[in-house]
């Protein structure tokens, strides 16, 4: 059996070490630094797109710290009647709360794609029979179920070899699946070939949510929008906003919720949202303690 030699380190390597060890700790710093900077410049940058942020933070920049100490002094010399920069500040942060929009999130996309195949109709009852993840009951719809777990989606696939993807939240997602799907033709059908030909998104469906205890006053929107709208609330809780030459639909709810539909693109749902919403804005009230509800542009920017 060999023994393990222990080589004891003289004073020189030792320094060796302790200087690498130094070194490494200093990268790490300056990698930390660096990170922080990147930190606080992306959160400038999403502060200045939401609205403005909390400028008391420990992690601002130098460059926010003077901006504060200029609006401060603004407002020193204002109370004392020798300036008016505090009151351009102020203006300027209300401005950004008036601006603020909410960005809507995106939860489901339907897509479909078309696969190539040697055989001239997929065997459905093959697929059923070989993988316990799917459903196909030919008496009751033309297409099976199949379930994937990454991605997470509900694909329906026709024996022409069209599929419907349904349940990602992205149009990669979509493609993933897609090719998940021709790997599993070819692994129940290793003599035949498969090929995703296309894969097109169809609907993109999103919401909203606004701060809690904001409320919708669906009556009135419903009254001023009767035209390109549906609201029976015994029917269905929720408003029914189709905006002229926009390509989304709107299902707006009294509890805040905002539901956005019908885009092929999340460009269409963004750019959709965001001109509604500075129309409906002022039908959306804010959470208050008193009787008299507040509106909704009067409210700063949630998280400050």
């Amino acid at each position: 059996m060999r023994k393990r030699k222990y080589v004891s380190l003289d004073n020189d390597d030792n320094a060796a070490v302790n200087a690498s060890n130094t070194n490494n700790n200093n990268a790490l710093e300056y990698t930390r630094r660096k990170y922080k900077k990147r930190t606080a410049a992306a959160r400038d940058i999403i502060n200045k797109v939401v609205g403005g942020g909390d400028d008391d933070d420990d992690d601002v920049s130098e460059d926010d710290n003077d901006d504060n100490e200029r609006c401060d002094v603004g407002g020193k010399n204002n109370n004392g009647g020798g300036g008016g920069g505090g009151g351009d500040c102020d203006d300027d942060d209300n401005n950004d709360v008036d601006r603020w929009c909410p960005i809507p999130k995106c939860h489901n996309i339907v897509s479909t794609s078309q696969i190539l195949t040697s055989q001239s109709c997929i065997n459905l009852q093959k697929l059923a029979d070989f993988f316990p993840f799917t459903t196909y009951d030919r008496k009751r719809f033309a297409a099976i179920t199949i379930r994937l777990a990454n991605p997470h989606c509900t694909c329906l696939l026709f024996g022409s070899g069209k599929l419907v993807i349904t349940g990602s939240t992205s149009f990669s997602a979509c493609i993933v699946a897609s090719h998940e799907i021709t790997k599993i033709l070819r692994e129940a059908n290793p003599r035949d070939w498969f090929e995703v030909k296309t894969c097109v998104i169809q609907n993109i469906v999103a919401h909203v949510e606004l701060p809690r205890g904001t409320t919708i006053d669906l009556e009135k929107l419903y009254s001023a929008f009767c035209e390109c709208s549906t609201y029976q609330k015994t029917i269905f809780p929720g408003l029914v906003l189709r905006p002229p030459q926009s390509p989304i639909v709107l299902l707006i709810f009294t509890s805040g919720r905002i539901v956005c539909t019908g885009g092929r693109s999340y460009e269409d749902i963004y750019f959709g949202f965001k001109s509604i919403f500075e129309t409906i804005k002022s039908y959306i009230h804010a959470p208050t303690t008193t009787e008299n509800s507040q509106p909704y542009h009067d409210v700063g920017v949630p998280g400050d």
